[in-house]
């Protein structure tokens, strides 16, 4: 695959998103969020090492008005020639609701480049509104009519978690309402199939699922996004694999722990 720098700017928005938007809400099967949990994941471009990416909760829970709610953390940068070339920073944050995991209050901080955003959303999820605040923005403030059970990027990773896709049936779909940047998204996957996937931790168990995004340019075909979730209690995404018109984008998990113990 011949790298062009240029074409990876465009492209790096995307990947941050895929490794955060991953699935939509599932279901009301709620479960905890894991306390003190952190994934890092490692983002190959072709042969080319393009970033890195932790996703970590909160150890305690934080109130917000009436509401209990655990802070999730993700941030993602470029690695080695990437990030000499055109570094990238880019930060999210969600506190989620402990009973329902909607999304109460979502913060972003990019840095890419000489670019930089900062943003702010307030989910009022009884009146149906999200309030959006950026300084960067023209009006710096405005209100966007959302669906019931509209979720945040990390909101929608979460509400994977708590489904037993172990159970669901191949050919199975599912969808949900994401807002990023100011927009609704709708999102589907596909339950493709059950695999033993090599890992450094021996063979896991995973569900071979497809994720289908809004059009987009950039892909081979619309079946060109496949991810392998760990088919154990904890749900994790595990790999990705996005097939692009210029080659393969691939996602690792390469370290999940809890509490600072390695779960694998």
């Amino acid at each position: 695959m011949q790298f062009n720098p240029l074409f990876y700017i465009k492209l790096k928005p995307l990947i941050i998103i895929l490794l955060i938007v991953i699935y939509p809400c599932l279901g009301q099967e709620n479960t905890n969020i894991f306390a003190n949990e952190q994934l890092k994941y490692r983002i190959h471009l072709g042969f080319i090492d393009a970033a890195e990416a932790t996703i970590q909760s909160s150890a305690q829970v934080q109130q917000i008005g009436s509401q209990q709610t655990r802070k999730i953390e993700i941030t993602g940068k470029t690695v080695g020639i990437l990030h000499m070339i055109s570094p990238v920073i880019d930060y999210w944050s969600s506190y989620l609701d402990t009973e329902t995991h909607l999304p109460l209050k979502t913060e972003m901080r990019k840095k890419e480049g000489r670019y930089r955003k900062e943003e702010s959303v307030l989910f009022d999820h009884a009146n149906l509104l999200a309030k959006i605040t950026s300084p960067q923005n023209t009006p710096t403030t405005k209100n966007l009519l959302i669906e019931s059970n509209t979720l945040d990027l990390i909101g929608g990773y979460y509400f994977l978690r708590d489904k037993p896709l172990g159970e669901m049936k191949i050919g199975q779909k599912q969808k949900a309402k994401i807002l990023v940047d100011g927009s609704i998204y709708e999102i589907w996957f596909i339950v493709k199939g059950f695999e033993k996937m090599k890992s450094p931790w021996g063979l896991k168990n995973c569900i071979r699922t497809s994720l289908v995004l809004p059009k987009n340019k950039l892909f081979k075909d619309e079946d060109a996004i496949q991810l392998w979730i760990t088919n154990d209690k904890y749900q994790v995404p595990y790999k990705m694999e996005v097939n692009l018109k210029i080659g393969f984008l691939t996602i690792d998990l390469t370290q999940y722990t809890i509490a600072g113990k390695n779960v694998y």
